[in-house]
């Protein structure tokens, strides 16, 4: 898990597979249900530079991510994609024991 420290701070940030993992290993989508990692243009330093997403699953599931997602708009509203593609979908089983 690589991070960088923004410039002027002094926490690292997250990068977008950690960011993408954190979510997985939170909601553990079932199977064939993937969570998706987006970047977006931000437009000041505390708009968000990423959005989340999920496949259709149990209404639990949705409410875990939903609170999740909300949780880490607040902790981390920028995350770093250098080593990124701008859109990243992963399955649970892709991140488990990894």
């Amino acid at each position: 898990m690589t991070s960088v420290l923004p410039e002027g701070k002094g926490l690292a940030m997250k990068t977008a597979e950690a960011m993408l993992k954190e979510l997985l290993l939170h909601v553990r989508p079932p199977r064939g249900c993937a969570i998706v990692l987006t970047e977006r243009e931000s437009s000041g330093p505390k708009n968000l530079n990423w959005v989340a997403s999920a496949g259709i699953t149990a209404p639990h599931l949705a409410d875990l991510f939903a609170e999740k997602v909300a949780e880490l708009r607040k902790t981390d509203p920028k995350i770093d994609w250098s080593d990124s593609p701008r859109r990243l979908a992963r399955w649970l089983s892709e991140v488990e024991d990894h």
